[in-house]
């Protein structure tokens, strides 16, 4: 238990409980047809805290001061106070929930803090006050400022998230009896998010949305339907003539090929080359009913077919991967390029409820703007959505392979390639930064002398670049997208070759071309694994992750782009070859499973042969566990809620091996070096045996969101790769293939597939 020092506790409850009567105050005068029993309120945080310490390093007068960061750790506390952390806004403030009920005990409690035990008191170190949501926090001003005063536009309320259906159908009356009075103004449309969260979309004016707002705190957002844009849209040109060219009628058993859910625009149901592909389709209510535009069918093209420098090699080449044409363009927009955001969690439950066995999806679009520059209330908004999409991977074991996103067509960065690594501009949109999402940055694989790079392998002049969220190391793969010329315009001959909607070969440059590659690599690595399972299970897609990251061919290595790859082009580009055949000169061992709970440790036999760590010069030992938490927007600075820790020992009862830990402590996927020469036979530290040890543990370090119920099993994965990097180069597969153990390492297996438990994450009403 921390120990605080400085606080005047008497003063410090005469604050808290005065804020807190005037919090209830404001919202019983409020029009909020839920302000008797649901109080959403912002906490303010105090600047630091001073505490106790014994560590003469950390504090050598025996005290210290701590930042208060809700975004972080200090954002537990209100789990403790028994209060729902709903978001914490860019200055620190935490807005959280409380029913009527426990309001009141959270005032009685603030009067009386003073009397109250340390434990107890420890909880409101951190508050220093509350106060109402202010107006600015659940409509973005810029916005409102552009809407006429008194003609409806269309709009998204959305609803705050701990409310039930009761609840949202009576917010639902009281906003319906709101926009009646002025023509025009009217719902037309319900949902609900993968969260359970409620939002309503219609039309309403300037006026009314600034009244709701303003006084419903039962909103936590009101904008203007969001979009994202195809992130491969561009000017369309020159294809390929197929006068001539004998196009091959190919009719595969598409039951037998691994599966790709393209989210997009849509993909002709008559196309020439790729109906024989179609394993199906998925359209929302809301969606339009036919493809629009070329963007779908250039994607799917390359899930289907893969990459390929010329077009010849496309039209004969035949298809390995099916797809499955999902439709999430906005309906009621012009445009050719915009996706509606609502729609792709939609048409994500959409598929996985229509076809069980297509677990990798392909999300190429994006935002135009980074994270940074988008208004506060949309990115809350979107950050929700970036959450939902990393907890239905948890839900559903699957995978989502994004595209980076591509810069602006014609606008050079502030410091000429490849040292734009820090221009803002080129930095990931919110699709693309999440943790347990694929991101997939683009390279040039083909150089041409129209081209700005002219080195095979650089990062594509038009990638944008990471961290992502709360730091995140992505993008995590890469694959070829192409080329821009000096003024960062696209050009015919720059780009990768895809097959327009009319099946004719055209090249185009964008991550969208690059995220199919590696969503197909992901599918075929699944479906190879799955020969590898016992009947009746599956290959976790954490799985196909973890074996991916360790086998990726890595990025060009040369100084003038090294701080830009590692940004961009993160592992490499993924391969499936290796699982298909192996490399001689080392051996790869996959592993994965459940750890039940936060009391649970999971140990895993890893055989290192004796005999080979006496043969090898310099061995070694990369350790990948990958897996797929629960995430929550409300506190960014963590964004998972769960963290695996790995720990390597010699055998079950000795000391742990130590290995030099990664940057990020919450992302999902740990790389590691273990260096074993000081353990081979004759130093000292000997192995014990054959052996060694590897224990699977996990702590929460983040509360849930709330109105979630999670599933306390987290899968896991690893994939462990020994090798000598020395001059002997010592071939460990013969020693390890000679282990009494090897004869019984054939099999994945935990978890049969058709065992499905629909409530992993469930909402509670």
């Amino acid at each position: 238990m921390p120990k605080y020092t400085g606080i005047s506790w008497a003063a410090k409850a005469n604050k808290l409980s005065q804020s807190l009567r005037s919090v209830s105050d404001i919202v019983t005068s409020s029009h909020d047809p839920l302000r008797e029993e649901r109080y959403f309120v912002i906490a303010l945080p105090v600047p630091e805290v001073a505490k106790e310490s014994k560590d003469k390093r950390k504090a050598p007068q025996g005290t210290f001061k701590e930042r208060t960061e809700f975004k972080g750790t200090h954002g537990k506390v209100f789990d403790r106070l028994q209060l729902d952390l709903l978001h914490v806004t860019d200055d620190g403030k935490a807005i959280v929930h409380a029913e009527k009920q426990r309001f009141d005990q959270i005032l009685h409690r603030a009067e009386t803090l003073e009397t109250l035990g340390v434990r107890e008191q420890s909880r409101w170190a951190t508050i220093d006050s509350f106060d109402v949501i202010p107006l600015e926090l659940r409509v973005d001003a810029e916005w409102l400022q552009e809407l006429v005063e008194n003609e409806p536009s269309d709009v998204i309320i959305e609803l705050q998230p701990v409310l039930g259906r009761k609840d949202a159908d009576r917010m639902l009356r009281a906003i319906t009896d709101l926009l009646v009075r002025t023509p025009g103004e009217r719902l037309t449309g319900t949902g609900t998010d993968f969260s359970g969260r409620h939002w309503f979309r219609g039309k309403a004016s300037r006026r009314s949305i600034r009244k709701i707002a303003k006084d419903f705190y039962s909103v936590q957002a009101v904008h203007a339907p969001l979009c994202s844009i195809a992130a491969g849209k561009q000017q369309r040109r020159a294809a390929t003539n197929l006068r001539g060219h004998a196009i091959p009628e190919v009719r595969p058993d598409i039951t037998t090929l691994p599966c790709v859910a393209v989210m997009d625009m849509g993909i002709p149901a008559d196309h020439v080359r790729l109906r024989h592909y179609r394993r199906g389709q998925f359209y929302a209510q809301d969606a339009p009913r036919g493809s629009i535009g070329e963007h779908g069918s250039r994607v799917a093209s390359r899930v289907v077919f893969g990459d390929f420098e010329n077009h010849s090699e496309l039209e004969r080449a035949a298809g390995q991967c099916a797809f499955f044409d999902a439709m999430v363009a906005r309906a009621f927009n012009p445009d050719q390029d915009k996706v509606d955001d609502k729609l792709v969690m939609e048409a994500l439950r959409g598929v996985r409820g229509t076809a069980p066995d297509a677990r990798v999806f392909n999300l190429s679009f994006g935002d135009v703007r980074s994270l940074s520059d988008i208004p506060t209330v949309e990115r809350g908004v979107k950050c929700a959505d970036l959450r939902d999409l990393d907890n239905f991977i948890f839900a559903n074991d699957c995978a989502v392979v994004v595209a980076a996103g591509n810069s602006r067509i014609g606008v050079p960065p502030n410091s000429p390639y490849p040292d734009h690594h820090d221009d803002q501009r080129w930095a990931l949109g919110l699709w693309s930064s999440g943790f347990n999402t694929w991101i997939c940055g683009a390279y040039v694989s083909q150089i041409s002398t129209q081209g700005l790079v002219q080195s095979v392998g650089w990062p594509s002049p038009f990638t944008r670049i990471g961290p992502g969220i709360c730091d995140a190391p992505v993008p995590s793969f890469s694959a070829p997208g192409g080329n821009w010329d000096e003024n960062y315009q696209p050009r015919p001959g720059l780009g990768v070759w895809t097959l327009s909607a009319a099946g004719l070969p055209e090249d185009y440059a964008g991550t969208s071309h690059a995220a199919p590659i590696l969503a197909r690599e992901v599918a075929l690595t699944l479906h190879a694994l799955q020969q590898h399972c016992v009947p009746g299970t599956q290959p976790f897609a954490v799985t196909a992750r973890s074996f991916l990251t360790l086998t990726a061919n890595p990025p060009v290595r040369d100084p003038a782009i090294n701080a830009l790859a590692e940004r961009t082009l993160g592992h490499g580009q993924a391969k499936i070859e290796r699982l298909l055949s192996p490399t001689r000169g080392s051996a790869v061992i996959l592993w994965q499973g459940y750890i039940e709970s936060t009391r649970d440790t999971v140990r895993v036999q890893l055989p290192i042969p004796i005999p080979w760590l006496d043969d090898a010069e310099k061995p070694v030992l990369r350790l990948i566990v990958c897996y797929d938490p629960p995430v929550n927007d409300a506190v960014p600075g963590i964004w998972a809620c769960r963290r695996v820790k790995p720990v390597l020992r010699l055998g079950p009862d000795s000391e742990a091996v130590r290995a030099p830990r990664g940057r990020n402590a919450s992302f999902p996927v740990i790389d590691r070096e273990y260096l074993l020469e000081r353990y081979k036979p004759g130093s000292d530290k000997v192995a014990e045996g054959d052996l060694w040890v590897l224990e699977l543990s996990y702590d929460e370090i983040a509360p849930y969101p709330p109105g979630m119920d999670f599933d306390p099993r987290q899968r896991v994965a690893l994939a462990v790769e020994l090798y000598d990097r020395g001059q002997s180069n010592a071939d460990p597969q013969p020693a390890l293939q000679s282990l009494p153990i090897a004869s019984s390492m054939r099999r994945l297996s935990i978890s049969p597939t058709p065992i499905r438990n629909p409530i992993i994450v469930r909402t509670r009403i």
